[in-house]
């Protein structure tokens, strides 16, 4: 609940900023826009518009490794073309709705992000989320870095919150997705500094299906690539502790092109060779399996604000335990 206020307040506060449009500017603009979008040019900005459109939506109903990796980028761009066009045919109606134009792009920018399918502004890593705020360091006390997918940023702003006065809980700058990402970028995330404590995942991006036979990582290769990955971070000298992967509904199949392995498997290998690495365990797989009903989002991997404030104390729970035994 208390995390739950907190969000709201956030989303109060950076929406008192710019006070929200009354609604006789709401008509003003829509009679705007109504006489706009009748005009000649704008009836072809809009066949132009709903074709880009059209293309990006039956591309998204592949399976990943099906789509066209331009796809998305042809739809933004044929997107900001007509938004562009809309503008500047609103203001040749009526020039002076250009400061209720400003205010209403400013108020878009408020609203929830959805970097990946399932994530809303608390989970994903919009600039917009203050899970994704630079922490800065109170020196007497440890530093512990969050390594994750987007349920970690999820669950990062009650880690912190548990763990204030106790550690400097850092996180990386970005949805870390599967072990792929992690090789590329782990050395950037952990950078010159040193860490007493990592708490990392991989799971759900490496099980994800790409295609309709194929992982975006096998089993096999997801091991090895943990492998890796367990080696770097020993290196820093942290005490690491491996969190294992959240449950996914509906026997692993979300939708015909949103499915995954089974986690339960991959938990069960990374388990192994996390106990031979000696390196901790913090099972949230089993913390996450009986709130999945009542705290997580329908037919979705993701969690309602209560779900991850129990994963959070899990969390946080298993940093202090590794930083009592450094």
């Amino acid at each position: 609940m208390k995390l739950l206020l907190l969000c709201l307040f956030v989303l109060i506060s950076s929406s008192a900023a710019v006070e929200s449009l009354t609604d006789a500017e709401k008509k003003r603009l829509a009679d705007a826009e109504l006489t706009a979008k009748r005009t000649p040019a704008m009836r072809e900005a809009a066949k132009v518009f709903s074709a880009a459109r059209q293309a990006h939506s039956d591309d998204r109903k592949k399976f990943p490794a099906d789509r066209d990796k331009n796809a998305s980028k042809t739809y933004r761009e044929a997107t900001k073309v007509y938004e562009d066009a809309l503008k500047k045919a609103i203001l040749a109606v009526d020039g002076t709705l250009e400061p209720l134009l400003a205010k209403q792009a400013e108020l878009k920018k408020l609203g929830l992000d959805k970097a990946n399918e399932g994530e809303s502004v608390a989970d994903s890593d919009s600039k917009k989320n203050d899970a994704m705020a630079p922490v800065k360091d109170d020196p007497k006390l440890p530093r512990v870095l969050l390594i994750g997918d987007s349920i970690s940023i999820g669950y990062t702003l009650p880690v912190r919150e548990k763990l204030k006065g106790k550690a400097n809980v850092h996180r990386i700058p970005q949805n870390g997705g599967a072990t792929e990402v992690g090789l590329e970028k782990m050395k950037a995330w952990l950078g010159a500094g040193k860490w007493d404590v990592i708490h990392f995942n991989f799971g759900l991006h490496d099980a994800k299906y790409n295609s309709e036979m194929t992982q975006r990582a096998s089993r096999e290769q997801y091991i090895a690539n943990l492998k890796s990955l367990i080696a770097q971070m020993k290196a820093t000298g942290a005490k690491l502790v491996f969190a294992t992967t959240t449950p996914v509904p509906m026997g692993g199949v979300l939708s015909p092109t949103r499915k995954f392995d089974s986690v339960e498997a991959r938990n069960e290998l990374a388990v192994q060779l996390m106990l031979s690495s000696e390196v901790a365990i913090d099972d949230l797989y089993a913390t996450a399996k009986p709130i999945m009903e009542k705290h997580g989002r329908p037919n979705d991997v993701h969690f309602a604000p209560e779900g991850y404030e129990v994963l959070a104390t899990a969390v946080a729970a298993s940093i202090e335990s590794a930083l009592a035994k450094r």
